[in-house]
């Protein structure tokens, strides 16, 4: 098992580092998220793709969204169609939702959404 690997900024950019601090994947993403199952979420000119923990990137780039990978699939949103994508980035199920996501990444209804919102962005406030 390799050690866990965390995701840092540095200016804008976004990279990952083992829990010595030492870099392991120079910064070089738009976005990024955690690893889970070897495969992280980045962000690279406005879509999401995968990574695996030697900096490869193992599904390009192609999704508007994406979710953590978990018992061998992650949840993406591609256009209006979202679904679950395997290792090798290919739909295995496409949902039929026009829904919104919650901060776990489940389904919930557009009320459910509007009452949860979302946290103002901090650059959004004015001094």
């Amino acid at each position: 098992m390799t050690d866990p690997l965390y995701p840092f900024r540095e200016g804008s950019l976004w990279g990952f580092r083992d829990a010595s601090g030492q870099v392991v994947i120079a910064a070089q993403f738009d976005g990024a998220g955690s690893f889970s199952e070897g495969f992280a979420r980045v962000k690279m000119n406005g879509k999401w793709g995968f990574v695996n923990t030697l900096g490869e990137m193992v599904i390009v780039p192609q999704f508007d969204q994406a979710r953590f990978f978990q018992g061998g699939f992650a949840k993406v949103q591609q256009g209006n169609v979202w679904g679950y994508i395997d290792v090798k980035g290919f739909f295995v199920e496409k949902l039929q939702t026009n829904g919104f996501l919650d901060k776990t990444g489940d389904f919930i209804s557009e009320k459910d959404y509007q009452q949860w919102g979302k946290p103002p962005r901090v650059d959004d406030h004015e001094s």
